[in-house]
């Protein structure tokens, strides 16, 4: 949905956090995020351990590939990408490999479709599309790419899908009330309900739980973009950052037990109660963003 300035002095970065000193505890797995930290400073995709080591770039394409989503065994990722050979076309859905081998193009339609996340038994992947009417709208497809079907229409957009983990329900981000709010439907597109429901804020990208029960998102409701974790059902809000500059795109540990986001244009990870936050990479990078930890 909205896009955010992510210029800030790295100098302030202690100021976002008290506790940003404190120890960086052992961390689980591993970190797919976007980056131009490559030799000729285009965005690819690269994946590190939870603690920042171990970085390698899996794209390393002259492309501009982002949005990675892992498959829910952590052996595919799915991501977005211009490198198609025609070039009128913005972005297609591209899968690949977990080391970024065997890279297969999904979509070769002449409009935008992005925004790819996995379906929990590997069959389907929900993604967005412009191709009715130039307006983002949510589909979802086969695994290899058939059997495209759109879940949601109307004449304003929809973004960021992702899938729960029982499969039965889709969270994603819509300007349908005239900000972006955080909604939830059944896997088939039906029953959509406001869930952020604040006309005051702008709230987007969601992220389940890994057992379900809550979803973190972004939100300027108190000023800035921060984090922000929910009940499924949109009760029970609680910030878990804070301070002077932006935190976006949250995902979950797969132990729940932290939050990964991008902060002032390096990954992040918080306590999933907030107390306490501790930045991961760090460099003359101009972006380091959308992590996603690996299930």
């Amino acid at each position: 949905m909205r896009s955010s300035t992510r210029c800030a002095l790295v100098a302030l970065l202690s100021a976002c956090h008290k506790d940003v000193t404190a120890p960086l505890p052992p961390l689980p797995g591993q970190i797919a995020f976007v980056s131009d930290r490559g030799p000729l400073g285009q965005l690819d995709i690269f994946v590190m351990n939870a603690d920042g080591t171990g970085m390698t770039n899996v794209t390393n394409s002259l492309a501009r590939d982002e949005w990675p989503a892992w498959s829910h065994d952590g052996t595919k990722l799915a991501f977005q990408s211009d490198r198609s050979v025609n070039a009128t076309v913005p972005l297609d859905i591209f899968v690949m490999d977990a080391d970024g081998a065997n890279v297969v193009q999904l979509t070769s339609d002449t409009t935008l479709e992005g925004e790819p996340a996995w379906s929990p038994d590997g069959s389907k992947i929900v993604f967005v599309s412009n191709r009715d009417a130039g307006i983002n709208h949510i589909f979802v497809m086969n695994a290899n790419g058939t059997g495209v079907t759109q879940l949601t229409s109307g004449s304003l957009s929809d973004a960021q899908p992702t899938w729960s983990p029982d499969g039965t329900k889709i969270a994603f981000a819509t300007n349908r009330d005239g900000n972006d709010e955080v909604y939830v439907m059944n896997a088939d597109g039906t029953n959509p309900v406001n869930l952020s429901n604040n006309v005051l804020a702008y709230d987007d990208v969601p992220a389940w739980s890994p057992d379900g029960t809550k979803i973190a998102f972004m939100s300027n409701r108190n000023g800035g973009e921060q984090i922000y974790v929910m009940n499924a059902d949109g009760t029970g809000v609680v910030q878990v950052t804070s301070g002077e500059l932006q935190a976006e795109f949250p995902s979950w540990s797969p132990d729940a037990a932290y939050i990964a986001f991008d902060r002032a244009k390096h990954i992040w990870v918080a306590r999933a109660d907030g107390s306490q936050a501790w930045q991961i990479t760090s460099g003359n990078v101009l972006t380091d963003v959308v992590p996603r930890w690996r299930p």
